[in-house]
């Protein structure tokens, strides 16, 4: 049997996409028939990969070996130019003979984007050339400001015909010679010729140092002959060049070129012309631009679903937007982060930019994801919950299978994925990939009552197309993928028999049998994929490019072990992203097919409520409006009646004085769960760390022995120096008592690390100075920071009195300095020449109205926490929007965020300001309290204080 008979045979069993088109191999490789081939094959690469199915329209015309080989070779020399340059052996199998009526190209993804014609060239001293791949990026990154035509060589005043000039005896990079009129067989106006013959020098000087093109001097011996041109013609020419300058890319579709500043062509006479015919010299001129010129839009292709039948899916051109995107893909970064967080090198076109703590894939593939020779299916808690009892015995048999050889079993309803269920069939039970050294690559579907196998092969076919997409383009994987699929009929009693020899059997070229460095590309793209996530962070939410972070260790391990553990008490210490992985869970439950409704997020701040809920990932409340609600027990219902999973953050904070919380959520955890199976509901997962736990009161948590509990331990959140800094309060003794507050199970001593080595050379300021001249020196901190900066600044009170206070405080600087550049801008002031480097705002406030709409403030905690006799203003109103100070600036991203240490827990920013924190220490744990101030800070942490007594205990101790 013929190796395409074969595949053709096996054609439902690749899961890859597969682009097909007629071929003629007696025709030329760029003729309208055969032109597909480049634009699928340059598709393929950019897309993941895949396989081109040629039909041999020439199979029975008599072709012979060598007409094949003259044409693939013209081909390959095509898709090396695609490739720039790079070794197509890398990338393409090719499998046919010339009489086969079918060829077969497998296809690999390319490192990076692939383009079949840049349009944008570069000048060398005698000609011009395309640019290759590395040469556009660079191209398109540069920025700067286009130099003006001034700076050209000098153009001669002067042409005598016959004669040489002086400075125009040689070509280079910035001059080249055409000469026209000696084509005069050529049926084109000069006009027209001088457009298209320019075309390609104009990008080339464009885009290196600007040049003139000199039309009408001979190239051979650099001779003034001159274009014989009417005035007519020359009007023409010039307006032909407008059009022509116009329909050119200049950096983006944006930009328009201006004659005389970016360009421009000139007619110079050339004198003792023979005859005395009109002879011109014309000099056309293009300053140097940055950001690349192209004589067209790039030709470059991406995969996209075609029609119905056998052309599943074709190949569409990229837009210019489109590709200049696609091509700095992999050039983006976020410079800022690179300090505590490395970029994940992710070579494939369409790769995510994801951002990972040192060693944390490393660690994960050690730890989490990893090959076995024993029963190895992950997660290990998927056949615990398949209910059907015949399904969960064959794909128990099913790991048995791969028992002895290096392999993973992968459920593909596992979250992090994000692959498409929507189109599963409901006789497929279950669907799994399984990664072998051994056997390869499969993607396997366990099917019952099967009357036919299309809707399944179907499906398991797209489940393998998108999987192999998650691990290209999300995962960075740029080795030879080649899923061999599979559907298993649970009702023929032989189906593990012809699975076994169908898995044994390779459908693919030998390029894609798995090796160990194969396998573990592999499994880091998996890992990749799996663990990498949408940033929950302040500047995130201000980044305009679109990135990732992966989870730590920790955080994989927890999801990726307990994703399917209904009850779950998860402890770490600040910094240590807590909220991510509540936050991911949550979204691993949307994923599942639950609402927002479905799922409640309870915490005690009312600040890391509002921010939860602008995810939109859940239901959010506070515990007392939780509790407040429970008063009312017809709106209780009809507001929670669809919650059926419940996940509750920073618990350490919670009391037990409204009301059982505890009793009440997992009560509403369980209202909605018919059945412990179900994947979606029933999920009871608390959050908390006790080194945190500020006030002395019970918290109303039950016994946390017998109880299923993780431990996260990575700190990724804050410097070297904070972090140092911070543990001599992480590491005291609580002054409280774990059993009476009701964390009694909970291991204080766990150990805890920083996940990275970033020292931002910010030692931790702990600043002396008396009340009356708190307000100056918090003034004077501020302005060193600058209005671009003051959005990475919170200013935290010990309670909300104070906060107010420094808001008035910063109102009457802000009043000032109001004034000072008022009569700076008058006309008085200018006159007069009035300069005063302190005369702008440095600072403003912001407050965000949705941090409190809808809740009331908790006023009782600070009459425990705080200083006793302190008068609390119990009718003056929380800050909104509109009663903030904004006055620097109206964007609140530009301000400092004012607000006390309690409110702000669990949330962070790059600086924080301390000022002059206090407890009541009856009712609040003085170390924790400042653990959790000082834990607020990424980067810079600054505390002012008016106590000698806690300037000793905030002193830095080496």
């Amino acid at each position: 049997m013929s190796a395409t008979l074969q595949i053709y045979n096996h054609s439902h069993e690749y899961g890859d996409i597969l682009v097909s088109c007629p071929v003629y191999i007696s025709k030329g490789i760029h003729q309208r028939e055969n032109i597909a081939v480049l634009q699928h094959v340059c598709a393929l690469l950019n897309c993941g990969g895949g396989i081109l199915v040629m039909e041999n329209m020439d199979f029975n015309q008599g072709t012979q070996s060598k007409s094949l080989d003259d044409w693939w070779s013209g081909m390959e020399c095509n898709f090396a130019t695609i490739l720039s340059g790079d070794d197509i052996c890398n990338y393409l199998d090719f499998v046919g003979n010339f009489d086969d009526p079918h060829l077969y190209l497998f296809v690999k993804s390319a490192d990076h984007l692939c383009t079949i014609d840049y349009h944008c060239r570069l000048p060398t001293d005698t000609a011009t050339h395309s640019v290759t791949y590395s040469s556009a990026v660079k191209l398109c990154t540069r920025s700067g400001t286009s130099k003006p035509l001034s700076l050209l060589p000098a153009i001669p005043t002067t042409f005598v015909s016959g004669r040489t000039e002086e400075t125009l005896k040689q070509e280079g990079k910035q001059i080249q010679f055409k000469n026209l009129s000696a084509n005069s067989k050529n049926s084109k106006t000069l006009p027209d010729k001088v457009v298209y013959y320019s075309s390609k020098y104009i990008s080339a000087f464009a885009n290196h140092e600007g040049g003139h093109i000199y039309f009408g001097i001979e190239d051979t011996s650099a001779s003034v002959i001159g274009e014989q041109i009417t005035a007519a013609d020359e009007i023409k020419m010039t307006v032909f060049m407008e059009n022509k300058m116009k329909a050119m890319i200049w950096k983006d579709t944006n930009f328009t070129p201006v004659k005389g500043t970016h360009w421009d062509i000139q007619f110079f006479p050339v004198l003792n012309s023979p005859h005395r015919q009109r002879r011109r010299i014309i000099v056309i001129s293009v300053s140097k631009i940055f950001g690349g010129v192209f004589t067209n839009c790039p030709e470059s292709y991406f995969i996209t679903a075609g029609h119905s039948g056998n052309n599943r899916y074709s190949s569409r051109k990229l837009s210019f937007d489109e590709w200049k995107t696609e091509l700095l893909y992999q050039s983006r970064d976020i410079k800022s982060l690179r300090s505590r967080f490395i970029k994940l090198n992710l070579m494939t076109p369409q790769s995510r930019l994801v951002f990972s703590l040192p060693h944390t894939l490393e660690a994960s593939r050690e730890k989490v994801i990893h090959l076995s020779h024993t029963f190895n299916i992950h997660p290990h808690s998927t056949l615990s919950y398949i209910k059907n009892e015949k399904v969960k015995m064959y794909l128990g048999k099913l790991c048995e299978e791969f028992v002895g050889e290096n392999h993973l079993v992968l459920s593909l309803d596992v979250w992090g994925l994000e692959l498409d269920m929507s189109s599963k069939p409901k006789t497929v039970e279950a669907s799994v990939a399984v990664l072998s050294v051994k056997r390869g690559l499969h993607v396997v579907c366990l099917a019952d009552h099967l009357t036919e196998t299309k809707m399944e092969w179907s499906f398991v076919v797209n489940l393998a197309i998108n999987l192999k997409q998650v691990l290209v383009k999300h995962g960075g994987c740029n080795r030879h993928l080649g899923f061999q699929c599979h559907v298993i009929d649970l009702s023929s009693p032989e189906c593990m028999d012809l699975f076994k020899v169908s898995s044994s059997h390779r459908i693919y070229p030998s390029t894609y049998t798995i090796h160990e460095e194969t396998m573990n590309n592999i499994l880091d793209s998996l890992t990749i994929s799996l663990a990498s996530y949408k940033p929950f962070s302040h500047s995130s939410l201000q980044s305009e490019t679109d990135h990732y972070y992966l989870l730590t260790c920790d955080q994989l391990e927890l999801l990726w072990t307990h994703h399917l553990t209904k009850e779950l008490w998860v402890h770490g210490p600040p910094g240590c992203g807590k909220t991510i992985a509540a936050m991911e869970m949550m979204r691993i439950l949307r994923q599942r097919g639950c609402r927002t409704d479905e799922v409640l997020y309870v915490a005690e701040n009312l600040l890391l409520c509002a921010y939860v809920r602008s995810f939109d990932l859940s239901l959010v409340v506070s515990r007392r409006e939780l509790m407040q609600d429970s008063l009312d027990q017809c709106g209780f219902t009809q507001k929670y009646r669809f919650v059926k999973n419940v996940i509750v953050d920073e618990a350490q904070n919670f009391k037990d004085r409204d009301g059982d919380w505890y009793s009440l959520l997992e009560k509403l955890a369980h209202q909605n769960c018919k059945d412990s199976l179900e994947i979606n509901c029933g999920y009871f997962w608390v959050f908390m760390d006790y080194a945190q736990k500020v006030h002395k009161f019970r918290a109303g948590l039950p016994n946390l022995i017998g109880k299923n509990n993780f431990m996260l331990r990575e700190i990724s959140r804050n410097t070297r120096e904070i972090y140092t800094y911070a543990k001599k309060f992480m590491d005291a003794p609580s002054e409280g008592n774990a059993e009476f507050d009701g964390f009694s199970g909970v291991s204080t001593d766990s150990p805890y690390h920083l996940g990275h080595d970033y020292s931002s050379g910010n030692a931790v300021h702990v600043v002396k100075c008396n009340k009356s001249t708190l307000d100056t020196m918090l003034g004077q901190i501020l302005k060193q920071y600058g209005g671009a900066d003051l959005g990475n600044v919170a200013i935290l009170a010990s309670k909300k009195t104070e906060a107010r206070q420094i808001e008035q405080s910063i109102k009457a600087e802000q009043l000032m300095a109001e004034e000072k550049l008022n009569d700076f801008n008058s006309p008085v002031a200018s006159s007069s020449g009035l300069s005063d480097s302190n005369s702008s705002s440095a600072f403003c406030i912001s407050s965000d109205e949705k941090c409190v709409a809808g809740s009331q403030p908790d006023r009782d905690y600070e009459k425990d926490m705080l200083v006793d006799g302190d008068n609390i203003n119990q009718n003056q109103p929380l800050p909104s929007k509109e009663n903030s100070l904004v006055l620097a600036s109206s964007d609140s991203s530009k301000s400092p965020f004012v607000s006390t240490v309690r409110e702000f827990s669990g949330l962070d920013r790059p600086v924080i300001i301390g000022v002059d924190p206090h407890t009541n220490q009856n009712h609040a744990d003085l170390d924790k309290f400042l653990l959790n101030l000082i834990t607020r800070a990424k980067d810079q942490l600054i505390i002012l204080t008016t106590s000698d007594e806690l300037l000793k205990k905030l002193s830095i101790q080496s």
